[in-house]
């Protein structure tokens, strides 16, 4: 179990797809280079040297989709086995590869992404546990929700209406009234997804002839109830949010205009939100604006909560897409930063013995610290703060060269409209 005081970073992989060939037709070259080994993205603009960013890793189309899930995705789904809540988010402009990289063509054993595979896993891994501890009981539930224009709509409805998304006592957020069907095969969660899928807005934009003009939220909830040797039982309920984020482009890239141009304001709007509440948690703001969208809403738990996390930052190698690109990996940097605290969701009862439990361990460890040591522990933890202090101070002098990075960047920008003109 992961201690309360442990707290672990969201890990952010940068994923960069190829030149299409249309790109190529049209004369467009390859702005970005990435050094597998140093987990560096570098992107090279029309001036000056080129911005470079470290991630957790970074991926190029040497990558296989079953690469992708064994290296990066299969550890995460683990926890979720092992009871810790678990999310997955694809970020980045319409036509970077988000779609591909979380759903794929699913049946292809090649081309499947993150979602279907987490499926297979899931199931594969609760029948063994299933024979090898007889003890234990499972029951898988799921649901779909699209977050379309600042409305929720349920995907596993037939008739779609606008749901409301409220607060529970723990002060998360939960879709009220959204259909939670309980699965018991890979081949019925893949039927409910396709036919999800299909209900999901979609239209043709510039970048993307098949344009997700939503956000999706596919979430897979596990109970597991285990019968101790006492005849009690302890209940654990993990889930897997598995999130397919809409394009974050400028509205002029699109060519849009109608519903789609309104669509795209909207896309902007809870996207903007999203990156405000990513900024307040990382500057440890003492307000972050969860309510400003539906979206950040429902991924409270995922940034900053109780939630492991993994992000991908899907990015376009195109010179014509640069502003796009380093904007996602903006984004993505300062995603990096944020800390969950993820625990095991154990039953309430099961939880408090064990929170009191290792705050006695706790509290016996400081006892016999202190007993042998005197108070040179003290002065050690004392040094601790100050060290942490000296860590605020670095942070705080990035951000302010980073502030400078940027009205360089904007200068440089202006510069080239100006020759350009």
């Amino acid at each position: 179990m992961v201690k309360k005081d442990q707290a672990e970073n969201v890990k952010v992989l940068v994923r960069c797809r190829p030149l299409s060939e249309k790109e190529k037709g049209n004369g467009h070259t390859c702005c970005v280079d990435m050094d597998m080994q140093a987990h560096t993205v570098s992107v090279q603009s029309a001036m000056g040297n080129p911005d470079r960013w470290t991630f957790d890793a970074v991926i190029n189309n040497t990558f296989t989709q079953k690469d992708i899930f064994t290296q990066y995705i299969m550890p995460l789904v683990d926890c979720m086995l092992d009871g810790f809540n678990a999310t997955v988010f694809a970020y980045g402009q319409s036509g970077s590869g988000k779609t591909h990289t979380m759903t794929g063509v699913i049946g292809d054993e090649v081309l499947e992404g993150v979602i279907p595979r987490c499926f297979e896993y899931i199931f594969e891994h609760v029948r063994e546990m299933r024979d090898t501890n007889p003890q234990k009981a499972f029951s898988m539930y799921v649901s779909f929700v699209e977050l379309y224009n600042g409305k929720v709509r349920d995907l596993l409805a037939k008739q779609q209406v606008t749901l409301e998304v409220r607060e529970n006592k723990d002060k998360s957020f939960f879709v009220q009234g959204v259909n939670v069907p309980q699965v018991k095969f890979p081949e019925e969660i893949i039927r409910l997804m396709e036919e999800g899928t299909e209900r999901r807005r979609v239209a043709s934009t510039e970048l993307n002839a098949d344009s997700s003009r939503s956000h999706s939220l596919f979430t897979l909830v596990l109970e597991c109830t285990e019968t101790l040797e006492d005849g009690t039982a302890r209940s654990v309920t993990s889930k897997l949010n598995l999130v397919d984020l809409a394009g974050s482009e400028r509205q002029g890239k699109t060519g849009a205009s109608g519903d789609t141009l309104k669509e795209g304001c909207n896309i902007n709007l809870s996207l903007s939100a999203l990156g405000t509440v990513i900024d307040c948690i990382v500057k440890a703001a003492p307000h972050v604006p969860f309510r400003s969208s539906p979206l950040t809403m429902l991924l409270k738990d995922s940034l900053g909560g109780n939630s492991k996390t993994v992000m991908f930052a899907n990015i376009n190698p195109s010179e014509r897409n640069i502003s796009e690109t380093v904007s996602t990996l903006r984004f993505a940097d300062r995603a990096k930063q944020i800390k969950n605290k993820p625990v095991v969701n154990m039953d309430s009862k099961d939880q408090k013995i064990a929170e009191l439990a290792e705050l006695v361990a706790e509290l016996k460890t400081k006892l016999e610290k202190y007993a042998t040591e005197g108070t040179d522990g003290l002065e050690r933890e004392v040094e601790h703060l100050r060290e942490r202090v000296g860590e605020l101070e670095v942070s705080l002098d990035n951000a302010v060269k980073g502030r400078e990075a940027d009205l360089v960047d904007f200068e440089n920008v202006k510069v080239k409209l100006m020759q350009e003109r």
